[in-house]
């Protein structure tokens, strides 16, 4: 049995830094080690790993750089619905510009001490990818290749 078939697929759209995009499935792990379920895509965008595959619509699997890719957009889905994060928790409206020029906006969740609970305290974040969630659809974006973001809130 294929490796692929052991996986949770999640249908997606790769958008890369010079503004073309494929779409395919990611594969995400069975189990999450940070919570109970399936892994999500930005717990596998942010996993060490510099690579990730999607499976395109004609069965073919591509092997993607994470440094190479801008924005993965998904179908939010109830099993990414997040959970309230607790007394601390932020929710702030954010417009982001790539530095491809291309503009998305979203509202970003996070939960930060008190002191540093700012909207530049989540953006300086360790993790390569963040997420905006919209009218159903959730982008995970590549830090690396933000070139400004303005906070609507």
């Amino acid at each position: 049995m294929s490796e692929w078939a052991q996986t949770h697929r999640q249908p997606a759209r790769v958008l890369f830094p010079e503004g073309h995009a494929i779409e395919g499935d990611l594969h995400l792990q069975p189990n999450s080690v940070h919570h109970q379920g399936v892994e999500t895509p930005l717990e596998m965008l942010n996993r060490p790993e510099d690579f990730f595959a999607v499976t395109l619509p004609n069965g073919d699997v591509a092997l993607i750089a994470k440094a190479q890719t801008a924005v993965v957009e998904c179908d939010q889905c109830d099993s990414e619905v997040d959970p309230p994060l607790g007394r601390f928790e932020i929710s702030v409206r954010l417009e982001v510009r790539l530095a491809s020029g291309t503009e998305v906006s979203g509202c970003a969740r996070w939960e930060l001490p008190p002191a540093s609970a700012r909207s530049i305290d989540f953006l300086n974040s360790r993790e390569r990818f963040f997420t905006l969630a919209d009218n159903g659809t959730i982008r995970y974006i590549d830090r690396s290749l933000v070139q400004e973001v303005h906070p609507c809130d």
